[in-house]
């Protein structure tokens, strides 16, 4: 991963620099032979850019309490946060390399939950264990005659540990489909599992506007990615505009409306900006 540098420990070096750019200090985390280290156990100094960019911090070192053992495995990587940083007031104006580092910490956030997705092992790909099951369990019956006893054992062992394991897999209820966020799907994601049970989300684009004071628009354009049987019961947002409220008006099996008011005295213009969504629900059959 970009975001991930790796050292080797001598026995005395506690500091370690890394040119990753992250956006807060707590989105930086060490390991130690890929044991994770407390906030006890090392302090991050952050390399502050020296201009206004797209992220707060352009790199930096930690330092551990104690040195990691001569030949010890020091990662030192980013897992973004998702807090704010910057406090938009109402009556000032927001400065765009702020509105530019709180899009980028957002995006950022969504690209590191697209790797572990992508690197996230789905039971779904595992070869079907009832039908290996099938397989040794006709070869151990067809050719008693011509096997060892050590090679019946084995067989019978092989057989009794799958059964557990499909046991314990039927037990499970994991992911069987997913989505990853890309543009051709209009950044939405979506996890299914063998229950019926899905979870889905994304982020709805929304061009600049203007709003009066104590006015309102409607978005209707929050699609889900799969139909649900029922309106969803489980339904989060969120927005990174600088003045309006969001608000759900309405939930439907396809997707979500949401309304936008502006509470403050006078008539407003919003930027560019996105919405944050993620529903729960069942799936349609």
């Amino acid at each position: 991963m970009a975001n991930t540098q790796t050292f080797i420990g001598d026995g005395s070096t506690t500091k370690f620099y890394f040119t990753f750019p992250f956006f807060g200090t707590a989105d930086i985390h060490v390991t130690v032979n890929d044991i994770p280290l407390t906030s006890d156990d090392f302090t991050v100094y952050p390399e502050t850019s020296p201009e206004p960019a797209d992220t707060e911090y352009i790199g930096g070192h930690i330092e551990t309490a104690t040195a990691p053992a001569t030949g010890a495995t020091i990662k030192v990587f980013r897992n973004i946060e998702l807090v704010r940083h910057i406090d938009y007031q109402p009556t000032t104006e927001p400065l765009a390399h702020q509105l530019n580092q709180d899009f980028n910490q957002c995006m950022a956030a969504l690209n590191e939950m697209t790797e572990k997705l992508e690197n996230t092992l789905s039971l779904a790909s595992i070869p079907n264990l009832a039908d290996l099951l099938s397989e040794l369990t006709a070869i151990r019956e067809s050719f008693p005659n011509f096997l060892t006893a050590d090679d019946l054992e084995t067989l019978n062992t092989a057989v009794s540990n799958l059964e557990g394991a499909i046991t314990t897999l039927n037990g499970y209820d994991y992911i069987v489909e997913s989505q990853l966020p890309t543009t051709d799907n209009n950044y939405t994601w979506y996890n299914k599992y063998k229950s019926g049970r899905i979870e889905m989300g994304g982020i709805y684009q929304k061009s600049s506007f203007s709003l009066g004071s104590g006015s309102t628009i409607e978005v209707s354009g929050i699609t889900f990615p799969k139909t649900l049987a029922e309106s969803p019961k489980i339904v989060s947002v969120a927005d990174d505009m600088t003045f309006f409220n969001l608000h759900v008006i309405e939930r439907t099996t396809t997707g979500l409306k949401i309304k936008i008011s502006n509470q403050l005295p006078v008539s407003t213009t919003q930027a560019a900006c996105n919405i944050f969504w993620s529903v729960q629900g069942t799936i349609a059959s």
